[in-house]
């Protein structure tokens, strides 16, 4: 047994020392053998005694760099060489001086001692510098991979993101493919700290990652984008290949709640995502994020766990207008470009106004000329904060009376913006109404009841519904369902009752489906 143990742990030192990491290089073996061809070469003839003797010494000054630079390019393996072919060379010095005692024969033995200390010497300290640069690159790798790495759930930090999805969109523009990207939000995350503590809250945060990488794929990179939001870049895909993913991360997820949570009544926790897809949907990298973003936050909107995928909703309006409206494409987007230049909050909270309006229309089964003025009126009622100051739209504190009275100038700017457009007369009576109130005490010009168009009614519920739930400098988000209750409040005052009763009907039947919607 104590054999055993010896020779394993025999093993176990030469695989420590000797390593073969030098021959991972065909140019590192074909040195070494020339080397090795060498040191003989050069000792078989200063055993023929072939050359002169003035020579000999110098011959063997360089046999002996030969066995030292053998040992510093390969250590322990090389210095094993020298040994062994220093020591044959030794026995038969030995056997020789001891018939004729030779002083050349003892100076060339003391020589071949010198050499096998000295290439010890070399090996160790060479074996040393290397076992300590490689200490080095691993501390750099592990320090890399430390900043590049969220330290809770062990996938990339958004500081990873922002910089492997450059290189990724660098790379599918070369390629001419496509490259998807999902954003992920753990629904009701705050609850569960409130209700188990933080504790628990970072084990969901664990498993939710370690779920995300196995579901996404081993090609797709995930990605801690804020304290309960995820990111999962993946590159090489589509949006049939990105809607795959995104299903099997929501059905693995599933299967992982129910299981985790079978002793913990906390049936809520779900996941919310929202995709686009660059270059079919995002032109650049900010467009591809904040679409996703967007959809996302859509996804949350309609009741949570819902797999949203970002429509441009000029492509939308492009399929479905008619042939008589078609030039009001190019028109509705040069106006959505401009507000999107100066306040991206605005082009975001206008495309979902615009599919809230849709959805109570559909709700109130208003005809089809309808919904499309809904539609667009939701897209464009706010286009004229255009001519709003941007140190306005974008103040972090509470706006001052004088600039209340300046932000509700906008819908009548929107409406002599829109003014110019021919057939648009509801359109622009949706657009400058759409902050009238039912009680009369609205702007421009204090409607109220019937008086105010059922469209700028519509409108002025899905409108506030999403200032409710949008993080503004000024204000902070509420809930869905705190937002529900502030409309049914509001209703009979601010907002049509019959309206508000459509949209949180048309509301709840979304978050009671679980079917994959388009944004």
């Amino acid at each position: 047994m104590n054999v055993l143990v010896s020779f394993s742990d025999l093993i176990k030192l030469f695989k420590r020392y000797i390593d073969f990491k030098h021959f991972n290089k065909v140019i590192r073996i074909i040195e070494f053998i020339f080397l090795v061809a060498l040191y003989v070469a050069i000792a078989i003839t200063l055993s023929t005694k072939v050359i002169p003797d003035d020579l000999v010494s110098i011959v063997g000054q360089i046999q002996s760099f030969i066995a030292l630079y053998i040992a510093f390019r390969f250590r322990y393996f090389g210095f094993i060489f020298i040994v062994v072919f220093n020591l044959t060379e030794g026995s038969l010095l030995f056997t020789r001086y001891m018939s004729n005692h030779s002083t050349s024969d003892s100076a060339a033995l003391t020589s071949k001692v010198l050499t096998i200390v000295s290439s010890f010497i070399v090996a160790a300290l060479s074996n040393s510098q290397e076992r300590q640069k490689r200490k080095l690159q691993m501390q750099k790798r592990r320090l890399e991979q430390i900043a590049v790495t969220d330290g809770l759930t062990d996938v990339y930090n958004q500081r990873f993101f922002n910089m492997v999805l450059d290189r990724e969109i660098d790379k599918t523009e070369k390629s001419h493919g496509s490259l998807g990207l999902l954003l992920i939000d753990i629904d009701n995350f705050k609850t569960c700290n409130d209700l188990y503590g933080h504790d628990f809250g970072d084990n969901v945060l664990k498993i939710t990652a370690s779920v995300l990488k196995s579901a996404s794929g081993p090609n797709n990179i995930v990605c801690r984008y804020g304290g309960d939001e995820f990111a999962v870049i993946l590159p090489e895909c589509d949006l049939e290949s990105a809607k795959e993913i995104a299903h099997n991360i929501k059905l693995q997820f599933e299967e992982f709640r129910f299981g985790y949570y079978e002793n913990i009544p906390l049936n809520k926790v779900t996941l919310s995502m929202g995709l686009s897809v660059y270059p079919s949907m995002a032109r650049d990298k900010d467009e591809l994020i904040s679409q996703a973003d967007m959809a996302l936050y859509h996804s949350k909107n309609l009741g949570k766990n819902k797999i949203q995928f970002y429509q441009n909703i000029i492509q939308q309006l492009r399929k479905s207008i008619s042939s008589d409206h078609q030039q009001l494409i190019g028109v509705f987007k040069t106006l959505l470009s401009t507000i999107s230049i100066k306040d991206k909050y605005t082009l975001g909270h206008c495309e979902r106004v615009s599919t809230y309006a849709v959805m109570i229309g559909k709700e109130l089964n208003l005809d089809i000329k309808d919904i499309m003025s809904l539609q667009y009126a939701g897209l464009l009622h706010d286009i004229g904060k255009v001519e709003i100051p941007k140190s306005i739209l974008n103040k972090n504190s509470p706006l001052t009376e004088d600039e209340c009275e300046i932000i509700k100038k906008h819908p009548i700017y929107s409406a002599n913006i829109l003014e110019p457009l021919d057939g648009m007369d509801q359109l622009i009576d949706y657009v400058i109404h759409h902050h009238e109130r039912y009680d009369g005490k609205g702007y421009p010009h204090g409607l109220s009841g019937e008086q105010i168009s059922l469209g700028a009614r519509i409108l002025c519920v899905a409108d506030s519904f999403d200032a409710m739930l949008s993080e503004r400098p000024y204000s902070k988000a509420s809930m869905v369902e705190e937002a529900f209750v502030e409309l049914e409040q509001c209703a009979g005052a601010q907002f049509d009752p019959v309206v508000v009763k459509a949209f949180i009907s048309s509301m709840k039947k979304m978050s009671n489906s679980d079917a994959l919607n388009l944004y």
